[in-house]
């Protein structure tokens, strides 16, 4: 791996343990919210839009509110609002705004996806997957 590459990659690996952000999953849902702000659904509906099961997105909510990128208000009818929060440490809101301009091309999005866990859970295997004929 090239100089160049490496330190990159550890930059990237910095800002992302300023922000406390580990998992895919996770900055798949922050970048979610960043874009949008706020959002009335519920977990299981931005789980469809970032391409998860719901048990991950509940996880990456979770840890996400608990790092104070985002706001998650009560339940109402199955629905509450999930609203991005910059941090308010200048360190990690600059770490945020470096990772976010990053993600915004393909070569940052790898050194992102390098750099972060792929998945809290192991995969899915079903007994009876693959294809049927009738």
């Amino acid at each position: 791996m090239p100089a160049d590459e490496q330190e990159e990659l550890q930059a990237v690996s910095l800002r992302l343990k300023a922000l406390g952000v580990t998992y895919l999953s996770e900055w798949d849902v922050l970048t979610f919210l960043y874009r949008h702000a706020a959002s009335l659904c519920t977990a299981t509906q931005i789980a469809t839009l970032v391409g998860y099961d719901k048990a991950e997105i509940g996880a990456a909510l979770n840890r996400l509110e608990t790092l104070g990128l985002i706001q998650r208000s009560r339940i109402s009818q199955g629905i509450r609002i999930y609203q991005f929060l910059e941090p308010a440490e200048l360190a990690r809101r600059s770490s945020l705004t470096e990772l976010m301009n990053l993600a915004q091309n393909r070569t940052g999005r790898l050194l992102l996806q390098k750099n972060l866990k792929s998945s809290r859970h192991e995969p899915r295997r079903t007994r009876d997957s693959g294809l049927r004929l009738a």
